[in-house]
């Protein structure tokens, strides 16, 4: 199965080496976090017309644009990398413990410099995510996605902590 690999990419044993794949997730976030020139939705023609009663106006106001790192994603973005940082702790204090892991085999997370360069990159993506939103215009889902991060993050720390010893 090696054979069908491009040779830049094999070390002496026909495995991938770490510098190809390091530099693959490297060029992968460089184009997914490009500038994007789209625009959410294209300008309208005249103002749409306003509501004839008071009753009618709409009470929360949309994110006007905003600088990508401002103070609020900047704490938002901080929370992301705690919660992965946690996440790294947690995951080895339950293998510690002799627990398996679940969503990652155990020989990638009880490698550790790959498992911190896994946390590090989830950070990145979900900074990415959050800029490629912004430039689109899609001010309130760009806070949104650090928002859920953290919020799915905590909850999955908070579940490795809790576990006891393997049986």
């Amino acid at each position: 199965m090696a054979e069908n690999r491009p040779a830049f990419i094999q070390n002496r044993t026909g495995r991938v080496s770490a510098r190809a794949a390091a530099a693959t997730l490297i060029l992968f976030l460089a184009v997914a976090t490009a500038p994007v020139r789209l625009k959410a939705q294209q300008p309208q023609a005249k103002p749409p017309a306003k509501p004839a009663t008071p009753a009618l106006k709409q009470t929360s106001q949309p994110l006007k644009p905003h600088r990508v790192f401002d103070k609020t994603n900047l704490m938002l973005f901080a929370g992301v990398a705690a919660v992965r940082a946690l996440d790294f702790t947690s995951t080895e204090h339950f293998r510690k413990l002799g627990n398996n892991e679940v969503l990652l085999n155990n020989s990638i997370v009880d490698n550790k410099p790959l498992f911190a360069g896994i946390e590090v990159a989830g950070t990145a993506l979900s900074i990415g995510v959050a800029y490629w939103l912004h430039r689109t215009g899609h001010y309130k889902l760009e806070r949104w996605v650090s928002i859920i991060h953290i919020g799915v993050g905590l909850v999955g720390d908070i579940h490795n902590y809790s576990l006891g010893p393997a049986r």
